[in-house]
């Protein structure tokens, strides 16, 4: 009677380990993001994402940045996943709420913004844009400047993730994020 026992006992604890086995090979195998930094900010970045930045790409005024992230496909034709992140001086003095509320009539079936922790939120259907992919926009300006985030993300490919790893590297970003 003990040896009926302890058979599928040895089997099942056989299993077990090998099931952890295979859960820390796979682990192991599938590359962790990596921290990438920028002029402004630090972001995590899983395997294939990248991201490029520049500054002054409105106006030539150096207080203004773009920051993309993005996860491209094979062919490195066309985004897959995509986070663009802008950095203005808020030359109106508007608050996060009014200019969420005005960046709706930018996209198509835009949703009424809501406060999401830090930041003012809203979705819809970018009208112009490269990638074509409906967004989450977040949105918070201090009294002399405003980050606009739009996170397109169609496949669940970690975009979402990307922008809440954000880190900001100067005291104007950290403030912008709330971090």
């Amino acid at each position: 009677m003990r040896f009926s026992l302890f058979l599928p006992l040895l089997f099942v604890c056989a299993l077990s380990i090998g099931a952890g086995d295979l859960t820390a090979q796979a682990a192991s195998e599938t590359p962790a993001a990596t921290s990438r930094d920028f002029t402004r900010f630090s972001a995590k970045l899983p395997a294939g994402w990248d991201g490029e930045e520049r500054t002054g790409f409105r106006s030539g005024n150096d207080e203004e940045c773009m920051l993309i992230l993005g996860l491209k496909d094979e062919a490195e034709d066309n985004y897959r996943a995509l986070v663009s992140i802008f950095v203005l001086p808020n030359e109106k003095g508007a608050t996060s709420e009014n200019l969420a509320q005005d960046l709706t009539q930018f996209q198509a079936d835009a949703t009424e913004p809501q406060q999401d922790g830090h930041f003012w939120s809203f979705s819809g259907e970018p009208r112009t844009q490269g990638f074509k992919a409906s967004a989450l926009t977040r949105v918070n300006a201090t009294k002399d400047m405003v980050l606009i985030a739009i996170i397109q993300d169609p496949e669940n490919l970690g975009a979402l993730e990307v922008f809440d790893s954000l880190k900001g590297l100067t005291p104007q970003t950290r403030e912008l994020l709330g971090k």
